[in-house]
Protein backbone atom coordinates (compact mmCIF):
# COMPACT_ATOMS: atom_id res chain seq x y z
CA UNK A 1 0.00 0.00 0.00
CA UNK A 2 1.41 3.70 -0.81
CA UNK A 3 2.40 5.90 1.72
CA UNK A 4 -0.25 8.52 -0.35
CA UNK A 5 -2.90 6.08 -0.84
CA UNK A 6 -4.73 7.73 2.12
CA UNK A 7 -4.49 10.71 0.85
CA UNK A 8 -6.59 12.66 -2.27
CA UNK A 9 -4.68 14.06 -4.93
CA UNK A 10 -5.46 17.24 -3.62
CA UNK A 11 -4.04 16.97 -0.40
CA UNK A 12 -0.92 15.24 -1.97
CA UNK A 13 -0.52 18.57 -4.02
CA UNK A 14 -1.37 20.39 -1.13
CA UNK A 15 1.22 18.55 0.98
CA UNK A 16 4.07 18.45 -1.90
CA UNK A 17 3.69 22.47 -1.68
CA UNK A 18 4.25 22.82 1.80
CA UNK A 19 7.16 20.41 1.59
CA UNK A 20 8.57 22.70 -0.97
CA UNK A 21 8.12 25.96 0.53
CA UNK A 22 9.63 24.48 3.63
CA UNK A 23 12.59 23.45 2.26
CA UNK A 24 13.17 26.67 0.80
CA UNK A 25 14.19 28.22 4.09
CA UNK A 26 16.95 24.87 4.00
CA UNK A 27 17.89 25.63 0.74
CA UNK A 28 18.07 29.40 -0.41
CA UNK A 29 17.85 30.17 -3.92
CA UNK A 30 14.34 31.46 -4.32
CA UNK A 31 13.45 28.70 -6.76
CA UNK A 32 11.33 25.48 -4.58
CA UNK A 33 9.19 28.47 -3.15
CA UNK A 34 7.98 28.82 -6.77
CA UNK A 35 8.10 25.63 -7.39
CA UNK A 36 5.58 24.98 -4.49
CA UNK A 37 3.59 27.65 -5.14
CA UNK A 38 2.55 25.59 -8.81
CA UNK A 39 2.06 22.53 -6.33
CA UNK A 40 -0.23 24.72 -4.53
CA UNK A 41 -2.00 25.91 -7.25
CA UNK A 42 -2.54 22.44 -8.75
CA UNK A 43 -3.71 21.36 -5.38
CA UNK A 44 -6.22 24.34 -5.14
CA UNK A 45 -7.51 23.47 -8.57
CA UNK A 46 -8.21 20.03 -7.56
CA UNK A 47 -10.68 20.95 -5.29
CA UNK A 48 -12.89 22.50 -8.20
CA UNK A 49 -11.81 20.42 -11.35
CA UNK A 50 -11.20 16.38 -11.36
CA UNK A 51 -7.91 15.87 -13.79
CA UNK A 52 -6.12 12.40 -14.68
CA UNK A 53 -2.65 11.98 -12.94
CA UNK A 54 -1.05 13.05 -16.44
CA UNK A 55 -3.15 16.55 -16.66
CA UNK A 56 -2.14 17.17 -13.34
CA UNK A 57 1.86 16.22 -14.14
CA UNK A 58 1.33 18.70 -16.72
CA UNK A 59 -0.23 21.65 -14.86
CA UNK A 60 2.26 21.25 -12.50
CA UNK A 61 5.12 21.65 -15.24
CA UNK A 62 3.40 24.80 -16.88
CA UNK A 63 2.39 26.41 -13.90
CA UNK A 64 6.31 25.50 -12.20
CA UNK A 65 7.13 27.46 -15.59
CA UNK A 66 5.06 30.45 -15.11
CA UNK A 67 5.56 30.72 -11.11
CA UNK A 68 9.54 30.29 -12.07
CA UNK A 69 9.30 33.41 -14.64
CA UNK A 70 7.23 35.38 -12.24
CA UNK A 71 9.86 34.71 -9.42
CA UNK A 72 12.77 35.92 -11.68
CA UNK A 73 10.89 39.08 -12.87
CA UNK A 74 10.39 40.04 -9.10
CA UNK A 75 13.67 39.40 -8.68
CA UNK A 76 14.93 41.29 -11.22
CA UNK A 77 12.42 44.09 -10.91
CA UNK A 78 13.84 44.55 -7.50
CA UNK A 79 18.00 45.22 -9.04
CA UNK A 80 17.44 48.71 -9.75
CA UNK A 81 20.31 50.58 -10.95
CA UNK A 82 22.10 52.28 -7.77
CA UNK A 83 21.81 55.83 -9.27
CA UNK A 84 17.78 55.69 -8.28
CA UNK A 85 18.74 54.95 -4.81
CA UNK A 86 19.29 57.16 -1.91
CA UNK A 87 23.59 57.44 -1.67
CA UNK A 88 23.07 57.39 2.08
CA UNK A 89 21.45 53.91 1.93
CA UNK A 90 24.28 52.23 -0.94
CA UNK A 91 27.61 51.62 0.37
CA UNK A 92 30.33 53.43 -1.86
CA UNK A 93 27.48 55.30 -3.67
CA UNK A 94 29.02 58.79 -2.72
CA UNK A 95 31.70 57.41 -5.35
CA UNK A 96 29.70 57.33 -8.74
CA UNK A 97 30.96 59.91 -11.07
CA UNK A 98 34.37 60.93 -9.21
CA UNK A 99 37.84 60.64 -10.44
CA UNK A 100 40.72 58.59 -8.74
CA UNK A 101 44.28 57.40 -9.42
CA UNK A 102 44.87 54.01 -8.93
CA UNK A 103 47.75 52.76 -7.02
CA UNK A 104 48.08 49.25 -8.28
CA UNK A 105 47.90 48.15 -12.05
CA UNK A 106 44.17 46.29 -12.82
CA UNK A 107 44.38 42.77 -14.17
CA UNK A 108 42.03 40.09 -15.34
CA UNK A 109 39.17 43.06 -14.86
CA UNK A 110 39.68 43.44 -11.01
CA UNK A 111 42.13 45.62 -8.84
CA UNK A 112 41.93 47.07 -5.26
CA UNK A 113 41.60 50.67 -4.86
CA UNK A 114 42.07 52.58 -1.58
CA UNK A 115 39.28 54.70 -0.43
CA UNK A 116 39.21 56.74 3.04
CA UNK A 117 39.41 53.32 5.62
CA UNK A 118 38.63 50.88 3.77
CA UNK A 119 39.98 48.86 0.18
CA UNK A 120 37.16 48.51 -2.57
CA UNK A 121 36.96 46.06 -5.30
CA UNK A 122 36.99 47.51 -8.79
CA UNK A 123 36.52 46.31 -12.41
CA UNK A 124 36.74 47.14 -15.62
CA UNK A 125 39.26 47.00 -18.06
CA UNK A 126 42.95 46.45 -17.38
CA UNK A 127 44.56 49.42 -16.54
CA UNK A 128 48.28 49.98 -15.48
CA UNK A 129 49.25 51.63 -11.66
CA UNK A 130 48.68 55.82 -11.85
CA UNK A 131 45.81 55.59 -14.62
CA UNK A 132 42.89 57.54 -13.92
CA UNK A 133 39.86 55.87 -13.55
CA UNK A 134 35.90 57.08 -12.98
CA UNK A 135 33.42 55.23 -10.80
CA UNK A 136 30.50 54.44 -13.02
CA UNK A 137 28.46 52.29 -10.78
CA UNK A 138 28.39 49.94 -7.42
CA UNK A 139 27.65 46.57 -7.56
CA UNK A 140 27.58 44.36 -4.06
CA UNK A 141 30.66 45.85 -2.59
CA UNK A 142 32.79 45.93 -6.14
CA UNK A 143 33.14 49.56 -7.68
CA UNK A 144 32.54 49.87 -11.60
CA UNK A 145 34.94 52.20 -13.47
CA UNK A 146 35.87 53.51 -17.10
CA UNK A 147 39.23 54.76 -17.98
CA UNK A 148 40.03 58.64 -17.98
CA UNK A 149 42.14 59.49 -20.65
Amino acid sequence: MSLFSSFSPMMVWLILGAILILLEMLVPGVFLFWLGIAALIVGALLHFFTFSVMMQILLFAILSIITVLIGIKTYKRGEKDIRSQDPNQVRGAEYIGKIYTITTAVEEGEGRLPLGDSVWRIAGENIPAGSKIRITKVTGNTLNYERVE
